[in-house]
């Protein structure tokens, strides 16, 4: 967590730095510029915001792991070993506990509705955290052209960053779990049968 909020600070600092010295040479008001950095950092917090709310507002059958918008495809893979999530995943803050579920860590690993509710918690961030990445898009509509590159790209980019690391992270995890939940489906099913041929 810590080095997550470090890593957000430092990024802020070299985007006020970048645009002082551009102020510098520009002549253009300090006032100004951070009126807008401001702008643009809050619309894209007021955006995640509304994009979680309509998330969380949403039925948990939009958010089935079953659903093509959810599916990991095999080629993912070795794309999030290359990218060395596992090493990096915990290291991103799991903000789940708010909204009533954890998915810090799997505390009910034999339990199939558990792991299914869990996977549905990862659809749902992917879901908020994809879109809340793409929303950032209209800060290049909403900053004046001549703050565009030193304010609107720098911006986007790093609320694009912060919102795509949690996507990577679910969609990481997603295969395992769902592994984990046919499984014990398979196991119900297998009991279920023994105990009708037994009766």
């Amino acid at each position: 967590m810590k080095m997550y909020l470090k890593a957000i600070l430092i990024n802020l600092a070299l985007i006020i730095v970048g645009n002082l010295i551009y102020i510098y040479f520009d002549k253009s008001s300090v006032g100004s510029m951070f009126l807008w950095l401001f702008v643009s950092i809050a619309y894209c917090g007021i955006s995640s915001v509304i994009i979680t709310i309509i998330a969380f507002l949403l039925p948990d059958k939009f958010f089935s792991p079953y659903r093509t918008r959810f599916k990991v495809f095999s080629f993912e893979n070795s794309l999030y070993k290359k990218m060395k999530v596992k090493s990096w995943k915990d290291k991103v803050p799991e903000l789940g506990s708010l909204s009533g579920f954890s998915k810090g860590n799997l505390s009910q690993p034999n339990n199939s509705e558990y792991i299914y509710k869990f996977l549905t918690e990862t659809c749902k961030a992917e879901f908020l955290h994809f879109y809340s990445a793409l929303a950032g898009i209209i800060n290049f509509f909403i900053i004046p052209s001549q703050y565009v590159l030193s304010i609107a790209l720098p911006i986007f980019l790093l609320n694009f960053m912060l919102h795509m690391m949690p996507v990577l992270i679910q969609r990481f995890l997603r295969p395992k779990f769902l592994r984990m939940y046919e499984r014990l489906q398979n196991n119900k099913t297998f009991e279920t049968l023994n105990i009708s041929q037994m009766n």
